[in-house]
């Protein structure tokens, strides 16, 4: 078994070759309200959804009555935060993105209110690509 001091100084030199993670860089959120619950996903509809990017949706809303470009870029980024994996199929297409991830985008690109701006970019950006 490894302890504690073990696995943090072997993550302390990726870390400093890397630099921070897509999470901490993102910065802060304005208002911080707390987690709408414990569990990783939200059920809406029967669909699940990633509750931190419903919850930062909800607040950026709660902000300034619309998600600005800034926020939108927030949000890409938590939907495109994980390892590329492989999702079959005859091409073999690698992909950071999950399908809650897609039902989330989904979700907030047609639930709240945006800016112009940012909700052509957001669109822009999920379909620039195979994510």
């Amino acid at each position: 078994m490894i302890a504690a001091t073990q696995r943090i100084s072997a993550v302390t030199p990726f870390r400093a070759a890397f630099g921070a993670s897509p999470r901490a860089r993102r910065g802060a959120v304005a208002v911080r309200a707390e987690a709408s619950g414990s569990s990783y996903y939200k059920v809406v509809n029967g669909v699940k959804l990633d509750r931190k990017v419903v919850d930062d949706a909800t607040e950026f809303q709660a902000n300034n009555g619309t998600i600005d470009k800034d926020e939108a870029q927030r949000i890409f980024l938590d939907i495109v935060d994980g390892p590329k994996r492989a999702v079959g199929g005859a091409n073999e297409t690698m992909t950071t993105v999950t399908n809650v991830e897609l039902d989330t985008a989904q979700y907030i690109y047609e639930n709240f209110q945006w800016d112009e701006d940012a909700k052509e970019w957001f669109y822009k950006e999920l379909t620039s690509k195979n994510w």
